[in-house]
């Protein structure tokens, strides 16, 4: 209690000062209504300026929670395509039966470091082996094809970019399902270039190039660019498309990692066939 008198005794002018400076602002604010007008317009801008800074910082959650949402809701969606699935044919070819066995599923991983603008791209994503990602496993995106893993950490990833001169995907024109090898060519990360497609193919403009599932990598029917241009190469005897690419590889962010269920069973196959055809040779 003497404490507080000593205080009190020390800064008496200070407080007392402090009350009269109070009571002559509240009598001034209430017996003036322009100085109520100004008290409550800054109330107003304060207050507004705080709602709308929680606004924005509960809209970036919320916009975090609806990205995660929609990836796994596009995970979903990969999974049920039907080109993520095998068809098995019923022994009892009567009935005509097909069944489909799951063969792919999708992890929605993010894209974490990505160059575009080297020989040689590559991508970096925030999953690793602990997530149960694998070397040779595919990154796709909603409207296109980014890479295949090559080195995994328990916690990350490495993969090779399609844009990366390394590279060889399997594609195909949707239309008429001929298919070639598709690769970069080192000059523009917005374009690819198709190969190997027949000489009577018929090939126009705006044309449509997927996936064609003929490797274990990758789902068929994944878009990848349309036809820009195209010229036949006489020495091959065959067609060299140039591919405008979907995909922005300068903003890619989302990706999702595809794992072949049946990839163990196709390497196998795929190993006997290579070693029949050294017997034979």
């Amino acid at each position: 209690m003497r404490e507080f008198f000593n205080f009190f005794l020390k800064w008496r002018f200070f407080i007392f000062f402090f009350l009269l400076e109070y009571a002559a602002i509240f009598i001034s604010f209430s017996n003036s209504k322009i100085h109520q007008y100004i008290y409550a317009d800054s109330s107003n801008f304060i207050i507004g300026k705080i709602y709308e800074s929680i606004y924005k910082v509960r809209n970036y959650f919320l916009l975090e929670i609806e990205n995660k949402k929609l990836l796994n809701e596009n995970k979903s969606l990969h999974e049920a395509c039907v080109f993520s699935k095998i068809r098995k044919i019923s022994k009892d070819l009567k009935k005509k039966d097909i069944i489909y066995l799951q063969q792919y599923t999708f992890t929605p991983v993010q894209i974490i470091n990505n160059s575009i603008h080297k020989q040689e791209n590559y991508i970096t994503i925030n999953k690793g082996s602990i997530d149960g990602i694998k070397p040779d496993m595919g990154i796709i995106l909603y409207n296109g094809i980014a890479g295949i893993i090559i080195k995994t950490s328990p916690h990350f990833s490495i993969a090779i970019s399609l844009l990366n001169p390394k590279i060889k995907v399997n594609a195909r024109l949707k239309k008429n399902k001929y298919f070639g090898t598709l690769s970069w060519d080192g000059i523009d990360h917005e374009y690819v270039v198709l190969y190997d497609i027949p000489r009577h193919s018929i090939i126009s403009k705006g044309d449509i190039v997927e996936t064609d599932g003929k490797s274990a990598t990758f789902p068929e029917g994944i878009p990848i660019g349309k036809v820009h241009s195209y010229k036949f190469d006489e020495e091959h005897a065959n067609y060299i498309i140039k591919v405008k690419l979907m995909v922005n590889f300068s903003a890619i962010e989302n990706a999702y990692i595809v794992k072949n269920l049946f990839k163990e069973e196709w390497n196998d196959v795929q190993l006997y066939k290579v070693e029949k055809n050294n017997e034979f040779n």
